[in-house]
């Protein structure tokens, strides 16, 4: 009888206890995984609503920026808009030149030469009507001289650019 109690008893460990044991471990190593991604997961979904706001602001941003990109050249109507400020701001002898056009596959530029005379303050004020203007205008370079004289009137030479955006760029998006 005690060899049949030893026979059971070892092949309860070996057939049941054992299999089962490894199948535990097997299914505790499976949860923790489970748990670590379950973290994970939680950790990227408390980021959702910053990235949501993020992209939102983007959004706005780019539809901001657009907007202030025309269709079409349209170049002539910045000019005399230009040469309006230039006249309110008091500034004197101006000139405006527009330059050789750049193009790219998703903007083109047009780099306008301006040159004027006036005090500081003047010409501060028109780079302050510059940054109102409805369309993008990026200023490249800014040079301010004097005469021998040292008088309060300095000459101004600038070169900004300027962007529109052709009936094939619009196609694409």
């Amino acid at each position: 009888m005690s060899i049949a109690v030893v026979v059971l008893a070892v092949a309860f460990v070996f057939f049941q206890f054992l299999p089962l044991n490894k199948k535990a471990r097997d299914l505790n190593a499976a949860n923790t995984v489970l748990i670590l991604e379950n973290t994970a997961a939680n950790a990227r979904i408390e980021v959702l609503p910053q990235l949501n706001k993020q992209i939102e602001e983007m959004k706005q941003q780019i539809g901001d920026f657009d907007a202030k990109i025309p269709l079409g050249r349209s170049h002539g109507v910045f000019l005399q808009e230009l040469a309006e400020v230039m006249k309110q701001r008091g500034l004197t002898e101006f000139v405006i030149q527009p330059g050789t056009e750049i193009e790219t596959s998703q903007l083109c530029g047009i780099p306008v030469d301006i040159r004027c005379r006036g005090k500081l303050i003047q010409i501060f004020e028109f780079f302050r009507a510059l940054e109102s203007f409805e369309r993008v205008v990026r200023v490249e370079d800014v040079t301010l001289s004097n005469n021998d004289k040292l008088e309060s009137i300095v000459t101004m030479n600038a070169r900004v650019k300027i962007f529109y955006r052709t009936q094939n760029e619009t196609a694409g998006k």
